[in-house]
């Protein structure tokens, strides 16, 4: 046990640098994406009434940027548990049997995890030498988001369920524990 609790120490120390980095570059991103969207929607019912300018790059690159948003903040969801989840089943088990179910689902969990590694990195190899119409960004950069939010899923994955075997963290419940940024969730409404 004492093995796994240092070996969880080092794999959350490592995740809360590589959290403050994807929050900060997902910052950039979304200031990015919101950016270019602006630019579009200005190009489209302003500049192309007045000019013939037409800046089609906008829509390649806006829809390129949301995908990759979607990628990195992957690894933030799992990190902060807030991925959707229903406790019905979950709810009514006791220490045990909440484990148990918890290990099932992170070998589910590590299945799916095995299968975007792998045909993400098929993809990106198969697409690697084909360019995007407009920017020509590179196939293999233009196909790897499925690849790299697998890989951070997999090392959040990895850390949470060393910090449960380890006894650091509760099953279900570890982003409350290892949540970033820090924040208050709403109080629960009760209906009356």
């Amino acid at each position: 046990m004492h093995i796994l609790k240092i070996l969880y120490a080092k794999l959350n120390f490592g995740s809360n640098i590589i959290a403050k980095i994807l929050s900060a570059l997902l910052v950039l991103l979304v200031f990015s994406c919101a950016s270019t969207v602006l630019l579009q929607v200005i190009n489209r019912y302003i500049i192309v009434k007045i000019s013939d300018i037409s800046l089609s790059f906008t829509d390649e690159l806006s829809r390129w940027l949301m995908v990759i948003i979607t990628y990195l903040v992957v690894g933030i969801c799992v990190r902060e548990g807030s991925m959707a989840q229903v406790d019905l089943i979950y709810s009514r088990l006791g220490p045990k049997g909440r484990l148990f179910l918890y290990l099932i689902t992170r070998m589910l969990m590590a299945a799916v995890l095995f299968i975007g590694i792998y045909y993400g990195l098929r993809v990106m190899r198969a697409k690697a030498f084909m360019l995007s119409s407009m920017l020509e960004i590179p196939g293999w950069l233009l196909y790897s988001p499925p690849f790299v939010g697998s890989v951070l899923m997999s090392y959040e994955w990895l850390t949470e369920l060393i910090g449960v075997l380890a006894g650091e963290l509760e099953p279900f419940a570890a982003g409350a524990k290892r949540g970033f940024p820090h924040h208050e969730e709403p109080p629960e409404q009760i209906p009356m």
